[in-house]
């Protein structure tokens, strides 16, 4: 839990009513040469995750975790896997406003991001690859380096 939101009275500081894919798209672009292959070179994979908090009503909010993932084996494509993944957000009545960005960028994502790694997993065996397993986020340090604060703030607010 982030250090600013600390828990009301009831215990809980959110729900999440909701969750659900948003989008899910997945490129194989060279399945056979990559089954073929006699290659020993590790792949390059790349992970991008970023999230974004929208503000729905008084106060709830959606919270999309968008995760990018490209494997390459040198200048060959193997793999590109992008999910977005959301929760429909209910902040308690008792939380104050300055909490909701810690609540929104930290602690909801924490609570979504298995369910995204599950998918990635899932989809990246499909294409014949081990699965590929998502290492957890440090979702706290993901908001403080976040460059578009401002931008984000206007969102939530």
């Amino acid at each position: 839990m982030s250090e600013n939101a600390e828990k009301t009275e009831t215990g809980s500081l959110f729900t999440i009513p909701f969750q659900y894919l948003v989008d899910l798209s997945l490129e194989n672009p060279n399945p056979l040469l990559h089954i073929t292959s006699t290659s020993s070179d590790k792949p390059e994979i790349s992970i991008n995750v970023q999230v974004n908090a929208r503000h729905l009503t008084e106060r709830m909010f959606e919270v999309v975790l968008d995760v990018n993932a490209n494997a390459t084996r040198g200048k060959d494509k193997m793999f590109i896997c992008q999910v977005k993944y959301a929760g429909i957000i209910a902040i308690d009545e008792k939380v104050e406003e300055g909490q909701y960005r810690n609540i929104l960028l930290e602690n909801c994502p924490a609570f979504l991001f298995p369910f995204a790694r599950n998918i990635v997993a899932t989809a990246t065996l499909d294409t014949g690859f081990p699965p590929l397993l998502l290492q957890p986020v440090d979702f706290k340090e993901l908001n403080k380096t976040k460059g578009e604060a401002k931008e984000v703030d206007q969102q939530i607010h």
